[in-house]
This record gives structure tokens, sequence and C-alpha cells, in this order.
């Protein structure tokens, strides 16, 4: 046998035991993704603590999950302050697993060592904001920009509340 022939062999070896361990890493790969759960409760699951938290029985309230060490909630809570100053925005509570951030006016009621509340609200990290309405969960997601925090806090139009719509909004 060549040296050619030998090199050809042994790289052709090499490729297929290659795939055959790509082939077992993604195997591998799907199963852990499948035993990790989705973040957050899934729309339509019962919320649970509103009581506590004094959420009103009807109506839309978003919940804004926050923490003093997250580098983005200063931002997200100072934003969720303009926004409850305008009338039409939906009420929200801000929700801490620890000490409180500073809140300038008020609007916002704030709840602080609420880590078991987070842990029922699968909360994976801070920020994260769940949209709660008549007692069940509308839409939970970690709020990653400020536009996604203006378009939770938006009213739902009339037209699709009154026709039984999903509450999803259309990603900006």
């Amino acid at each position: 046998m060549t040296f050619e022939t030998t090199a050809g062999l042994a790289c052709w070896t090499a490729m297929v035991l290659l795939a055959l361990a790509l082939v077992r890493m993604n195997r591998r790969l799907r199963a852990v993704e499948a035993r990790v759960p989705e973040p957050g409760l899934p729309a339509g699951a019962k919320a649970p603590g509103l009581d506590r938290l004094g959420v009103a029985p009807t109506g839309p309230t978003l919940l804004l999950f926050l923490s003093s060490g997250c580098g983005g909630c200063p931002a997200v809570l100072e934003e969720a302050e303009a926004l409850a100053a305008d009338p039409a925005s939906l009420p929200m509570r801000a929700v801490f697993s620890g000490d409180p951030l500073p809140v300038s006016d008020g609007l916002i009621p704030v709840h602080s060592g609420e880590r078991e509340l987070m842990s029922a609200y699968r909360v994976p990290g801070t920020p994260f904001a769940v949209l709660v309405e008549s007692g069940r969960v509308r839409r939970a997601e970690p709020v990653r920009s400020l536009d996604l925090l203006r378009d939770l806090a938006a009213p739902a139009p009339a037209d699709r509340a009154r026709e039984g719509g999903t509450g999803r909004r259309p990603a900006a």
C-alpha cells in the first residue's frame, strides 16, 4: 500500500469518526434542551400570589421582576415609572427578590423579599416581565429592551379585547 492510499484511508476514517462524534453531541444537546423548561409561566397559566401584590381581580397588570444587582434593572424601572405617569398605561408592580431599587414617585408599588414568588413565576433572571389579567398569565418574557417594556405597558386595543384575542401583540 502506498503512502497516499494510507493517508487517504486515515483521513476518511477521521472524518467518519468526527461525524459520529458530532451526531452524538447533537443528540445530547437535544436531550438537555428537552429537560430545560421555558422561562416564565406559559400563557393561560394561573398567576400565583396576586393577592399579596394587590393586583385587581380583573383587568391587566404588568409585573416587573427586578433585582438591585441587575445592570439593566435601573433603566427598566426608570422607564416603567415614566410609563406609569401616563394614565392610559397598565398598572404595574415592581417585584424584587431582595432589597428594592429606589422608586422616585410611588406610582409603582414595590414588593421586596419575593424570592418565592419569582420562583413560582419561573423567572430565570432580571429584568423579567409578566402580564397578568383576570388571574391568568397573558405574556411572560425577559425585558430585553425598553421598546418591549413600552409594548407590554401599552393598553390592549379595545377591539381585540372584545373579540377575545390572545392578547399577544406583534413584535416591534
